[in-house]
């Protein structure tokens, strides 16, 4: 099902601006690390067979790994029956079956180095007994925590959770060597990360810490109401009270494992979602975030139900059942909607059509190319000539250079300050420049309305509206698309006095 959804829409937002990143390999990004992007490097072929379905074909395998490693996970914890639930659960949730198990994301391969690193630690917590094999583990623990952090910072919050476990539980191993030099592993595989933003001026963290700076923004119950609401989203509405009951006996010492391994999960779990629930009073926090932090959270889940349903013959319980069937029916409505609802759920203003239309991120895009094709072609005809696309923040520009300039052989441009463009930053200078006296399109679409004569106002001589497209689901119009004429670059600097 998730091959299905793959291939059945479009990229999202955040999902072709990584394919970008795959664009031109470079050891860190300007959001991320570059995990993701050698991802999809690797699962189109070295770009090769640079479809949809391909890019996202390294999601849908980094979930196949991670479900056997939750289940190992759980058989290790208890038995067989847990590691199948714990599996069951984790392929039940919005979370892990569709957020980092179809759609393409860091979180995707980050996914398969937390859960082996959940795996290492469990395995070196099975015992109180300092000895080559939980060393061996910890080491292990080291090298997959680098992977993860190449992935996504948050795998840190491993660190700090087996620290704290450490610290309150077990201090004899800070006495130990292999402790630092697992740490050392793990610094060792970020190194390249630190290096590239220590060139960059630490513009990544730069960038990231501001959005979570609570010290700029005050209480705000609107953005805490969202972040629980997506929560309780994207881990299942139906299994979430689970995940409370189960946490709860945990911290009670009622599951029937052993208290070290409790203890444990839960430091690698609370943290993550202690410290984002608490920046979401005042700041926008998104949901996805706290995602690897349920894993434990989901293995104890699993402890609790095998616990819970072992004297009867009820081998997968309701809740699961329910939570599986739920996901199913997202995946198959939203493959729906997003295909075949007719115009637009957003705004019906023909100006701003579509607005607010999430759905519309991961459609159309193929029917924009078409028609803009024809212009272009016909253009080419004229005095007019351009082999440019202008854009001005990453969103859209990734979606028009992916279904747009790149399969009719131009170069999309994004000018403006670093915080709009994002990677463009770099990717632009891969791009054939845009020279003085050059011609260019810019295409606005209604659901991100602006208007290009003040936004590159100072930096052609002229601009003016060429055509409009309307793209349509359904036979409805949906949203359109404003293809504008560039005329003669200035030459000046794409400066954000300059870029609005």
């Amino acid at each position: 099902m998730r091959m299905l959804l793959a291939y059945s829409i479009g990229l999202g937002n955040d999902e072709v601006y990584y394919r970008m990143y795959a664009q031109s390999m470079q050891w860190n990004y300007f959001d991320h690390p570059p995990m993701v992007g050698w991802l999809i490097r690797l699962s189109t072929f070295n770009l090769q067979i640079d479809e949809v379905f391909f890019v996202r074909l390294g999601a849908i395998v980094c979930s196949a790994i991670a479900t056997w490693l939750i289940y190992v996970c759980g058989k290790h914890l208890k038995d067989e029956q847990t590691g199948f639930l714990a599996a069951l659960i984790y392929n039940s949730t919005i979370y892990g079956s569709i957020i980092a198990g179809t759609f393409v994301l860091p979180d995707s391969p980050q996914m398969v180095c937390w859960l082996a690193c959940l795996y290492s630690l469990l395995r070196f917590n099975k015992t109180d007994q300092i000895n080559a094999y939980n060393k061996r583990n910890l080491l292990f623990f080291g090298f997959f925590a680098g992977l993860g952090m190449l992935c996504k910072i948050h795998t840190a919050f491993l660190w700090f959770g087996l620290f704290g476990y450490l610290l309150f539980y077990a201090r004899n191993w800070f006495k130990q060597p292999v402790l630092y030099i697992s740490g050392c592993i793990t610094l060792l595989f970020f190194w390249p990360v630190i290096q590239w933003n220590i060139d960059h001026h630490f513009i990544t963290y730069t960038f990231h810490s501001k959005r979570v700076d609570v010290a700029s923004g005050g209480f705000s119950l609107l953005s805490f109401s969202r972040f629980m609401l997506g929560q309780l989203i994207y881990t299942s509405p139906i299994l979430f009270p689970a995940f409370i009951k189960a946490s709860y006996h945990a911290i009670q010492s009622k599951l029937d494992i052993q208290p070290s391994q409790t203890k444990l999960l839960l430091w690698c779990s609370l943290p993550l979602l202690i410290l984002a629930t608490l920046i979401s009073v005042f700041k926008e926090v998104l949901p996805h975030w706290t995602g690897p932090a349920y894993s434990g959270i989901i293995l104890l889940t699993a402890v609790y139900f095998s616990q819970k349903y072992s004297h009867i013959s009820l081998k997968i319980p309701k809740v699961i059942l329910g939570a599986a069937t739920l996901l199913i029916t997202i995946i198959f409505v939203g493959i729906g909607i997003i295909n075949n609802y007719p115009g637009t759920m957003g705004d019906k203003n023909e100006r701003t059509l579509g607005k607010g239309d999430f759905t519309l991120d991961m459609y159309g895009w193929e029917k924009l190319r078409t028609q803009f094709s024809e212009i272009s072609k016909a253009d080419a005809k004229t005095k007019f000539k351009a082999a440019h696309i202008i854009s001005n923040n990453w969103f859209p520009a990734a979606h028009l250079d992916y279904y747009v300039a790149m399969p009719l052989h131009l170069d999309l441009i994004a000018l403006g300050p670093i915080d709009k463009i994002h990677q463009y930053e770099w990717l632009n200078t891969h791009r054939k420049p845009l020279k003085i006296g050059e011609n260019a399109y810019t295409i606005v679409l209604s659901d991100q309305h602006s208007d290009p004569k003040i936004t590159y106002g100072a930096l052609f001589e002229q601009i003016y509206l060429s055509h409009t497209i309307t793209i349509r689901r359904n036979n409805k119009a949906c949203r359109k698309a404003y293809v504008y004429r560039l005329i003669h670059f200035k030459g000046k600097p794409y400066s954000a006095e300059v870029i609005r």
